[in-house]
């Protein structure tokens, strides 16, 4: 496991007064009957963000062996030592889920610029296919970024499409990323949808700066620069906080009245 980074210890530097932290992001138990701890719930992977920091990331295994020989290969009989995983359908999905890890684990350790080109890559994926074409440009935001979220979520794990909406500088200024748990703990019947008003903010921007909303634009036979889609994120990134700042503030109004009026529907909030 990583080490607990120690305060004013410059290889775990801190930034705006945060010190970034390690994770234990797998859990497993010992399996083997005679070991002392049999059935003991341990930590087997942990992670540490560095990039919240602007150093790079990290991976702990509990073990390296995991890395090599008959943990990637597998054990068979028949029809020979090699055989391993792909001698059985019940191998050929466990090395599927290896598969899914070592790949979520060299996506994640990507430096920043990688993990940009690869978020930039992903919503113009989107961009151009019949169902986001077809995408009314006046739809509320949350379910522009309600169909931006399923799309991206066909491309990506949850983890990664979850970077590719939030990880951005300006989304990191407004509200930083070790404030979130402060943030959410304070709400326990409300559920803020940043999510979806952000992912509404960025693919409605996109739309109208370099998708079929504009006219000017024809199917592309390549992608813009960088900078270009990067400038129409940004600017949808902050569309969709000002769009939930105006719902929630309506939001906030009518239940102050709701609880006024005992659950009551003020006069002239129906039909």
């Amino acid at each position: 496991m990583a080490p607990i980074p120690a305060a004013g210890d410059p290889k775990w530097p801190t930034k705006n007064g945060h010190q970034e932290r390690p994770y234990v992001i797998g859990w497993g138990k010992i399996k083997d009957p005679s070991a002392t701890r049999h059935g003991q719930e341990i930590g087997v992977a942990s992670a540490y963000d560095g990039h919240n920091v602007d150093v790079g990331r990290i991976v702990a295994d509990s073990t390296w062996h995991h890395w090599f020989d008959i943990n990637l290969t597998g054990i068979a009989a028949s029809p020979s030592p090699y055989a391993g995983f792909d001698a059985t359908a019940a191998g050929q999905a466990a090395l599927k889920k290896i598969d899914a890890y070592f790949l979520n684990c060299g996506v994640w350790l990507a430096p920043p610029d990688k993990q940009a080109a690869m978020r930039n890559f992903g919503w113009w994926s989107i961009l151009w296919t019949d169902r986001i074409v077809e995408l009314p440009i006046d739809a509320p935001i949350w379910f522009i970024g309600e169909q931006a979220i399923d799309a991206l979520g066909r491309r990506a794990s949850r983890c990664t499409r979850e970077s590719w909406i939030f990880d951005f500088p300006i989304f990191k200024e407004k509200i930083p990323h070790w404030e979130w748990p402060m943030l959410f703990e304070r709400f326990q019947l409300i559920s803020l949808p940043f999510e979806h008003f952000v992912a509404g903010g960025i693919l409605r921007q996109l739309m109208q700066e370099v998708g079929s909303q504009n006219a000017k634009n024809r199917f592309p036979e390549k992608a813009p620069k960088d900078e270009i889609l990067e400038r129409a994120m940004r600017v949808g990134i902050d569309e969709g906080l000002s769009a939930l700042s105006k719902q929630l503030q309506s939001e906030t109004s009518l239940i102050s009245k709701l609880v006024e009026k005992k659950f009551r529907l003020p006069a002239g909030t129906c039909g």
